[in-house]
């Protein structure tokens, strides 16, 4: 778990080293957009470095498209 812990701070750190220039100069609109990105990624790395069974984006997608795929293969089933 140590290992994670370190590998996240490492790349955290020098993703933000670099894009905190680039932040402080553009719109706030780009910029709730780049956090709301690193919340999520935030949340995904917790559940990396813990090795928890949180839901992930892959459940986001099967819970919100699963039924809609599902009537989408039952209407073009010809029996």
């Amino acid at each position: 778990m140590f290992e994670r812990i370190i590998i996240v701070l490492i790349l955290y750190t020098v993703l933000l080293s670099f894009d905190y220039s680039r932040l402080k100069k553009s719109e706030k609109k780009v910029t709730y957009i780049y956090l709301f990105l690193i919340v999520i990624s935030l949340f995904l790395s917790t559940d990396y470095i813990l090795d928890a069974n949180w839901p992930n984006l892959k459940d986001l997608v099967r819970a919100v498209f699963l039924k809609p795929a599902e009537q989408i293969v039952e209407y073009m089933t010809i029996e």
